[in-house]
């Protein structure tokens, strides 16, 4: 795949999730898809004054995400389809294609219930429930395995480190770990806005090189061009954001990125990529807080945070691409 097509592909996404939010985010404000800035930790008085008085954040800045990614991925696609001369009728290529419009389809159905979930939070002033996030999981969990089911079988799961023939325990096994990359995604925007966005686009690059390497240009293109939908947004979103990515945006990627890593066929890249989260979400095991809790609630700022987690994803993702380089 040419370089051109690749910054084309990328370009497209980020002119399209960032200029569109000129007119977007002004739409959210009449809306009123906004909620108080949770870096202020306000009681449910103060809450109540700050809606009184409309000094609220937009959110479902994921919108822009997913409007940036699918389009930049329409028009690279074109492109590519009439420049490359690939063999459309090819196993190899119905399959890439098929397994790409079904993560697609699963990343939209989840973006869809993210925004289900502001719309409900922002306009109905309604907080998610205990039982609310455990149906929501079961959903993730379900609707990945059923996702699954239609990809190529994998009854041996390469971990790099460890080859399992797993069988039928294959599907599941999958399943769990997208469920467990999703939950670990969620709520982390609201220790530090932009932090989504901003691990997201250096996992999304770093993956787009492993599947150039593989020859699998599909997927690298859809992944560039959701990497190209983060950077189009960090003026909107990066702290501090104009625009909350919301939940919106945190389904969309805590779904689309390890469906696209499962595609990629070894289960180490995921496993590092999902380190990431892990690693925030792990201290609540001991704690109450998660480790950008604790971190905010001893004082460093958004800046700080970001740059902390953001340094162990450029860690793990240059240890993803290392045996692909050997």
């Amino acid at each position: 795949m040419p370089v051109w097509l690749q910054v084309t592909a990328a370009l497209s996404a980020a002119l399209c999730s960032g200029v569109m939010g000129i007119a977007f985010i002004p739409f959210l404000k009449k809306c009123r898809f906004c909620e108080p800035d949770p870096e202020e930790e306000l009681s449910e008085k103060q809450e109540a004054e700050t809606i009184a008085g409309n000094k609220l954040k937009p959110t479902m800045c994921g919108i822009l995400l997913i409007f940036g990614c699918i389009a930049g991925f329409v028009l690279s696609n074109s492109i590519y389809m009439q420049i490359s001369g690939a063999d459309r009728t090819s196993p190899e290529f119905q399959t890439e294609s098929r397994s790409l419009r079904l993560i697609i389809l699963q990343g939209l159905l989840f973006g869809i219930i993210g925004w289900t979930s502001d719309y409900v939070r922002t306009v109905r002033r309604k907080t998610d429930t205990g039982e609310t996030d455990f149906i929501v999981l079961l959903v993730a969990f379900f609707t990945s395995y059923s996702f699954l089911k239609f990809l190529p079988e994998e009854p041996v799961l390469d971990f790099g480190f460890l080859k399992w023939e797993a069988g039928f325990l294959s599907v599941p096994v999958r399943a769990v770990l997208v469920t467990a990359f999703w939950l670990s995604m969620q709520r982390t925007e609201r220790m530090a806005d932009g932090i989504c966005i901003t691990v997201s686009s250096m996992q999304l690059l770093f993956f787009t090189v492993l599947c150039i390497s593989a020859e699998q240009n599909l997927n690298a293109l859809y992944a560039l061009t959701a990497a190209g939908a983060c950077i189009g947004c960090f003026y909107w979103n990066l702290h501090p954001a104009k625009c909350r990515l919301g939940q919106t945006g945190t389904y969309w990627l805590g779904m689309t990125m390890p469906m696209l890593c499962l595609n990629y066929h070894k289960l180490n890249i995921i496993l590092l990529y999902i380190a990431v989260w892990i690693v925030n979400v792990l201290p609540l095991a001991f704690q109450r807080r998660t480790l950008l809790g604790m971190l905010r609630k001893d004082g460093s700022t958004p800046m700080q945070r970001i740059l902390i987690l953001a340094g162990f994803a450029l860690f793990c993702c240059i240890l993803s691409v290392m045996p692909e380089r050997a």
